[in-house]
């Protein structure tokens, strides 16, 4: 520093002097830093809630698939077959046409959803447990039901109408979620 400029300064009384945060600057720059922090972490629980429904509704669209899978590779003109689990499968009416059988269906727009606040119809259900879900040592039980209808023309069956629906049985720690609906037509 130059004599006349420390002389300068030693007059001024600017001699050391450091600017810097005061108290009160402090207390509002951390008063901030805690709102946005608030904010962030509210955010969590949501994200992890959303996350556990995208997941159990991504799997109770693949089983509603695989079985759905299973029951379009049968000939038509099966009235029932044993799946991939040993259970049986009811594939609709050989002789009724046009007529819904299974669980009932409630049509949102063109979409057929099958109504689950319905009691299952016989032979047309079952509820099965995921070993794999890590969520409920129990394992995850999931509910499966389906609709056919079939289209019969001179005694013979030419196609047939599968509405198939997953969705995982609620218990007090896991909302309803709605089903996975897969929707299918097969013709001669």
């Amino acid at each position: 520093m130059k004599r006349e400029n420390y002389i300068l300064s030693l007059r001024t009384g600017n001699k050391g002097r450091q600017d810097g945060f005061t108290l009160l600057e402090l207390a509002v720059a951390t008063l901030i830093l805690m709102v946005g922090i608030a904010g962030v972490v509210q955010l969590v629980p949501a994200s992890q809630n959303s996350n556990l429904s995208n997941r159990l509704d991504t799997t109770a669209m693949v089983f509603a698939q695989r079985e759905m899978d299973q029951i379009i590779n049968q000939p038509l003109t099966s009235a029932t077959f044993t799946d991939a689990d040993g259970r049986v499968i009811n594939l609709g009416s050989q002789t009724v046409t046009n007529t819904l059988l299974g669980n009932p269906v409630i049509m949102q727009g063109t979409t057929p959803i099958l109504d689950f606040t319905a009691a299952p119809v016989a032979g047309y259900n079952f509820i099965f447990s995921d070993p794999n879900d890590l969520t409920d040592p129990a394992g995850a039980n999931y509910r499966m039901r389906w609709a056919v209808i079939s289209t019969v023309s001179a005694g013979v069956v030419v196609s047939k109408r599968f509405i198939v629906g997953c969705r995982r049985s609620g218990n007090a720690n896991t909302r309803l979620l709605t089903p996975a609906i897969v929707d299918t037509l097969v013709q001669k």
